[in-house]
């Protein structure tokens, strides 16, 4: 009998009948009732906190089969981010080529206006993100400015040179020369990062190599597709590659630093993407002279070159008789997609973690070369691809899926993990 209920049955016997005489037969008696009474009710009081512990994690399992990683796996969303990233990469790739027709005379000035596009982008988001309090004056103030002057150098000499050299190249060639930003990357941190690559990562990137050789190599079709392009060009695309290579290290050294002087927060990626977008453009108009010369243009005539292109982006017709139709549209859409296509692999890093995006990354190579072998407004027609063309690709395909394989393989060896991780 429980607390209450024995108090109640006390002042009952109390009230109504005359207590009995106590003897010691009377108090063991009763202390036995009282332990059993006492055992029964701990008895139920457990079950009863057993069936209210059972209930709750059953709610709680509930909800986390609701919210767990593992039951919601790769959702509508991350599919649209995936589909967005691999649109965008492969268009971004065509416009790259497209623009450069009716502008390829005008790439010093393409490359500014591209640079200040980006700034006045970056800034505007950055504002944002200020006033929405995801950014703060800590973060401003945790980054070495005289790194980002490195970063901008980089990326300009990057950006003017590929210009420049690609407007000489066939489209169809630009995705396989752009595999050897991979081996100055190893290199790099190899030297500077003391990084040892990993057995998967050796035989990868041997396999991008041979791909891209066997898709060089002439066939029965027609003769190699690097055949037709000037040697000098392509080794300055493929040298030029070796700068985003810097950049990319220099740019997680300050994210680095940046993290250990925010005690462990992460620096926001819209503060590098702004600081290094204005070193850029500030070096590619220091560029200007310097490149210019190097195309036969005088300082004194740099003005009317600058006015000419901005003649030719707006479809008019300057004065070195270029066809300029269609500049305004493909600078605006080259524009556009560039930076939809960098928001939107921010995203999907964000969403789904580097996995999805080392495997849309890899994915976009082969189809990019595809695009540019259909007949396209602007490009000229694709030269001859034999089957050696055809192997090529896969092997590169393949040796990019190796490369990446310590990322993306640990995820497929856990027993139902899903290669997407839901966001947290």
């Amino acid at each position: 009998m429980c607390r209450h209920a024995k108090i109640g049955a006390r002042e009952h016997e109390t009230s109504i009948t005359p207590r009995p005489p106590v003897t010691s037969i009377t108090r063991v008696a009763t202390l036995g009732t009282k332990i059993q009474d006492g055992t029964e009710c701990n008895r139920n009081h457990k079950a009863v906190r057993r069936r209210s512990t059972f209930k709750t994690l059953a709610a709680s399992e509930s909800a986390s089969g609701r919210q767990s990683p593992r039951s919601r796996g790769f959702t509508a969303s991350q599919g649209a981010l995936v589909l967005t990233v691999l649109v965008t990469g492969i268009v971004n790739r065509i416009l790259y080529k497209m623009v450069l027709q009716p502008l390829g005379n005008y790439v010093f000035f393409l490359a500014q206006l591209q640079t200040f596009s980006y700034v006045l982008v970056y800034m505007t988001i950055l504002f944002f993100r200020k006033r929405m309090g995801l950014v703060t004056s800590q973060m401003l103030q945790a980054t070495e400015k005289q790194r980002f002057a490195f970063i901008g150098a980089c990326e300009a000499l990057s950006q003017v040179v590929g210009f420049l050299c690609a407007s000489r190249l066939p489209g169809v060639v630009l995705p396989l020369l752009s595999q050897s930003m991979m081996f100055w990357q190893i290199a790099l941190g190899r030297v500077v990062l003391n990084k040892r690559l990993k057995q998967a990562e050796l035989v990868g990137a041997a396999a991008v190599v041979g791909g891209v050789v066997c898709a060089a190599w002439p066939s029965h079709a027609g003769g190699s597709i690097l055949a037709q392009t000037n040697p000098i060009y392509t080794v300055l695309f493929m040298a030029s590659l070796f700068f985003p290579a810097v950049s990319t290290i220099l740019k997680q050294d300050i994210f680095e630093r940046a993290k250990a002087k925010l005690g462990g927060q992460q620096l926001d990626i819209f503060v590098v993407n702004t600081f290094s977008s204005l070193a850029q453009a500030g070096f590619v108009f220091l560029l200007l002279p310097v490149l210019s010369s190097l195309r036969g243009i005088p300082l004194s005539g740099l003005p009317d070159y600058l006015l000419q292109g901005w003649t030719c982006l707006r479809g008019g017709a300057p004065t070195c008789c270029s066809d300029c139709a269609g500049a305004p549209q493909l600078a605006g859409l080259y524009i556009a997609t560039n930076l939809a296509f960098n928001i939107s692999i921010l995203s999907l890093l964000r969403s789904t973690g580097n996995i999805a995006v080392s495997l849309t990354m890899s994915s976009i190579v082969p189809m990019t070369i595809w695009a540019f072998t259909l007949p396209l407004p602007f490009l000229d027609a694709a030269p001859v691809l034999g089957a050696n063309f055809a192997g090529g690709v896969v092997i590169l395909f393949l040796g990019l899926l190796i490369y990446n394989s310590p990322t993306w393989l640990p995820a497929l060896q856990k027993n139902g993990s899903p290669l997407i991780k839901a966001p947290e």
